[in-house]
């Protein structure tokens, strides 16, 4: 059953967000960097000139890690002027796939020697290693450990798909956990671990495994079909699963594991990964063949920037930044009600202004097509008599440069 309560989003959804956001893209044919200032609206396409085959790039205040798997090497870069500050041998012939900064540490996947690395940042010196499964990728970090992606063996369709676990203090495999053929990317939300698993591109259709970490057992697989990629879950517990071909965009409810937009129905957006935050999601475009596009959209999905990159993009980062000129205690953001909730399909929909503002309420569904628009008095209550079938839809109130946002869910 869907959940009871609409989660409430403060969001300025303005093209200007309130934050001096920059994001990241990882070029692999271009061999570069590009940083995108979303407050400024200018990218850099060669903020840094990468190594051989650079793959993921990893975020902290001071650094950039970029996994440059030709060069098997970790590539330290300056976040402040793109100038490269080292290079970090990880293992020869190891085909560096990810990486991950944990207390001062970087553990790093080597795709080709199924090992995962204990990495110093600041020497180079890499302290241990611990054999986990075969081709190992993404990795994530909860309760004191660390979880790792086994893709599984191509040349036997994947045999061997799994999920390392190791135990961080004694850096040492506790376990391995079956999962469907090929998981490639990880996530953490509210205590799980959601794996996507992409399949093997024929006749093993894309899902996404969602593993208890207190357990360490798989909890439910949804079934999403396609060749689900990377994934960003929003902070109303939405999750966005890019394609891996990035032909198409998917979601699903990361709390009851509810498909919203598997892959016969995706989203109309195309993704090869994204990223994303309270104020905004980033949708990177592949555009095979020609410079990728990186599409900023606010969370009603509406369209704000575009901006080009470089060829073969391999990931994508957000990173915020500080504060502009804009000080958001003197924003006044509006209050509503939103009522009842759930709402049964069928009944009216009630909305209440709660302050002294004025503003327009306006209804959208999972693809971010607007149902419905209102405007709304101070202290005004109407109930509108809109028809709704089952599912997520997403509202906004908007007075002036602030709104609210918040989830509907619709119920039989």
């Amino acid at each position: 059953m869907k959940r009871t309560v609409i989660t409430i989003m403060i969001a300025l959804l303005s093209p200007l967000v309130l934050m001096a956001q920059v994001i990241y893209v990882v070029n692999s044919q271009s061999r570069t960097l590009s940083r995108i200032d979303i407050e400024e609206n200018t990218v850099q396409n060669g903020f840094a000139h990468l190594g051989a085959v650079p793959n993921k790039v990893i975020l902290s205040d001071e650094y950039l890690f970029v996994v440059n798997s030709g060069d098997n090497a970790i590539q330290k870069i300056s976040a402040q002027t793109g100038s490269t500050v080292a290079n970090h041998l990880v293992a020869v012939g190891c085909n560096p796939w990810d990486a991950i900064l944990h207390d001062g540490y970087l553990y790093i996947s080597g795709l080709f020697s199924f090992q995962v690395y204990k990495m110093n940042p600041e020497t180079g010196q890499v302290v241990g290693s611990v054999s986990v499964g075969v081709a190992p990728e993404a990795m994530a970090v909860a309760n004191g450990k660390l979880y790792v992606c086994n893709a599984g063996n191509y040349a036997q369709n994947y045999a061997g798909s799994s999920v390392s676990v190791i135990d961080l203090d004694s850096f040492s495999l506790i376990q391995s956990i079956p999962t469907v053929a090929n998981p490639q990317f990880i996530q953490l939300h509210d205590g799980k671990l959601h794996v996507s698993c992409t399949g093997n591109w024929t006749d093993i259709a894309g899902a996404i495994c969602v593993i208890d970490t207190q357990s360490d057992e798989i909890v439910y697989t949804i079934p999403i079909g396609g060749t689900p990629g990377n994934i960003w879950i929003s902070s109303d517990g939405i999750a966005y699963v890019a394609d891996n071909s990035g032909y198409s965009l998917y979601s699903y409810d990361a709390e009851d594991y509810s498909l919203l937009n598997p892959a016969s129905d995706p989203l109309p957006f195309a993704a090869s990964d994204l990223t994303g935050d309270a104020n905004l999601i980033a949708l990177l475009n592949p555009n095979w063949g020609d410079n990728a596009i990186v599409q900023v959209l606010n969370l009603d999905f509406n369209n704000l920037r575009n901006y080009s990159t470089g060829l073969m993009p391999t990931d994508i980062k957000l990173q915020p930044g500080s504060s502009s000129n804009a000080d958001p205690a003197q924003i006044q953001i509006p209050a509503i009600a939103v009522y009842p909730s759930p709402l049964r399909s069928g009944h009216s929909l009630n909305v209440k202004s709660l302050d002294n503002q004025r503003g327009e309420f306006k209804l959208f569904n999972l693809r971010g097509q607007m149902l419905h628009s209102v405007q709304l008095q101070p202290a005004e209550q109407i109930s509108l008599d809109i028809k709704l079938n089952n599912g997520i839809y997403f509202y906004r109130f908007q007075s002036g440069t602030a709104s609210t946002t918040g989830k509907l869910t619709v119920i039989r």
